[in-house]
């Protein structure tokens, strides 16, 4: 099985969008772990904040069979087949990590840049993995928050139907 880390978020209808895709996820994925949810503004545009989070989930589909659940998935939940990068979402799944894959594969780049860019990306992986290091540089991922410590971000509470959908599933 793959360890694949996917970041999630949404700036439309975002609770209910997440709460539901993770639902989607958890029939065709093994959700391992779940971070923290974290409020950013959008990047890149002018819009609605974003929440963000990280997934942690094995698998036994491979890279491209994953790309395309994902890509069904975002679809379904009424994506724009061609939608501009610095947009709105309803819902957006990108796979941050795939095992210890580096480089260009089907459209992935891994591991994603911008667990190196954004603070909505790194800081909930760091709450689930606090000691991963990045497959490329070998360096901690740890290493690289304090480039992107002053970027803002709010740790928000999820949702009740959340929480008692998936908080027990939680390490504590």
């Amino acid at each position: 099985m793959a360890i694949v880390y996917l970041g999630v978020g949404s700036n439309q209808q975002a609770e209910r969008n997440i709460t539901d895709g993770l639902r989607v996820l958890s029939a065709k994925l093994q959700l391992e772990k779940i971070s923290p949810w974290y409020r950013s503004p959008a990047m890149g545009f002018d819009g609605p904040a974003f929440i963000n989070l990280v997934v942690k989930v094995s698998t036994d589909l491979s890279l491209p069979q994953l790309g395309r659940v994902l890509k069904q998935l975002e679809l379904d939940f009424g994506r724009a087949p061609d939608a501009v990068k610095f947009s709105s979402r309803t819902l957006d799944v990108d796979v941050l990590l795939y095992d210890d894959l580096v480089g260009q594969y089907e459209g992935h780049s891994l591991p994603r840049g911008d667990i190196r860019r954004c603070a909505f990306v790194l800081r909930p992986l760091l709450d689930i993995e606090p000691e991963l290091s990045c497959p490329s540089s070998l360096q901690r991922f740890d290493s690289f928050w304090p480039a992107l410590a002053s970027q803002p971000l709010e740790q928000i509470v999820p949702p009740a139907d959340f929480q008692v959908a998936y908080c027990k599933q939680q390490p504590a």
